[in-house]
C-alpha cells in the first residue's frame, strides 16, 4: 500500500484543521488524558501523530515532560516554535513506524485517528514498539473512530467552505477490508488539489486482540472525552490500556 499520509497531511490540512482546533476543546482532552493514564507531575509522556504539538505543549505546560513523533518536518518546526520556552518537551521529526524507545515513558497517546494508516501487520508492529516504549504497568490511550457509527452516518458525498477554499469529499467504507477510501478535492480559485486517504478502522474487538498480541491488557473504553459509554452510536471510540 502506497503511503499515501505523505501527500495527505499538507500545508491545506494545516490550514483547514490543525490550526483551527479549540484549545478549550484541548486542554478538556488533556485534563481527560492525565486522569485516566494515572500521570503524575514529572511522569514522560509519549505523543505518537503529534501534528504541531497541541497536546504535548498543553501536558508540557502542566509539569510533565514529553517526547511528539510527527513525519511531517513543517508540522514539527510549528511545533517547536509553538513549545516557546518549554524545556520539558521535545518533538522529533520521525515516522512513527521507526520509533525505537525502551522503557522509558510514564504513558503513550495516539489521537484523533493517529492509527490504522499502515498495513495490518505495520500496524501490530507500531503496537509491540509502543508497549516497548512503556514502563511496566503505564497507560496507552488510542483514540479512533467508531466503525459502526461510520457505517450508520458517514456520508457519501459533502461540501464544505474554509475562509476562501471549497472542499469536496467522497468517502466509502469498504467493507471487505474496513478501510475507509476518501476521495478529497480542495478548490482555491482555479487550482484544484486532490488527495486520497485509505486507513483502517478496527472494531473494538479486532483492537482488543491486536493489543492482546502487544502485550497489552484492556482496562476502559469510552464514547468521547466526556467520558460517555462506549456504544455503537458513539463517534469515538477511546481505548485505555496498560502494558503488562
Amino acid at each position: 500500500m502506497e503511503n499515501w499520509f505523505f501527500d495527505f497531511f499538507d500545508d491545506n490540512y494545516l490550514k483547514i484543521y490543525l490550526e483551527k482546533q479549540s484549545p478549550i476543546l484541548t486542554k478538556k482532552q488533556v485534563d481527560f488524558i492525565i486522569e485516566e493514564l494515572s500521570l503524575k507531575i514529572g511522569d514522560k509522556i509519549l505523543d505518537l501523530g503529534c501534528g504541531i504539538g497541541r497536546h504535548l505543549i498543553e501536558i508540557g505546560k502542566r509539569g510533565f515532560f514529553g517526547v511528539g513523533v510527527e513525519f511531517n518536518k513543517k508540522y514539527i518546526e510549528i511545533a517547536n516554535i509553538l513549545r516557546g520556552d518549554l524545556k520539558n518537551i521535545e518533538f522529533k521529526n520521525i515516522d512513527m513506524r521507526d520509533i525505537n524507545f525502551e522503557n522509558e515513558f510514564d504513558g503513550a497517546i495516539s489521537m484523533w485517528t493517529s492509527f490504522g494508516y499502515f498495513l495490518d501487520e505495520e500496524n501490530l508492529i507500531l503496537l509491540k514498539k509502543i508497549n516497548n516504549a512503556l514502563k511496566k504497568g503505564r497507560k496507552f490511550l488510542l483514540d479512533v473512530e467508531n466503525i459502526y457509527y461510520m457505517l450508520k452516518n458517514l456520508p457519501k458525498e459533502r461540501w464544505e467552505k474554509e475562509d476562501d477554499l471549497f472542499i469536496l469529499e467522497r468517502n466509502e467504507l469498504k467493507t471487505k477490508t474496513s478501510r475507509l477510501l476518501t476521495e478529497r478535492y480542495i478548490i482555491k480559485e482555479k487550482e484544484i488539489k486532490r488527495y486520497i486517504r485509505k486507513y483502517r478502522i478496527y472494531t473494538l474487538k479486532e483492537i482488543e486482540l491486536y493489543l492482546n498480541e502487544s502485550n497489552f491488557k484492556i482496562l476502559k473504553t469510552f464514547g468521547g472525552y466526556e467520558k460517555e459509554d462506549y456504544l455503537y452510536q458513539s463517534k469515538r471510540l477511546i481505548i485505555i490500556s496498560e502494558k503488562l
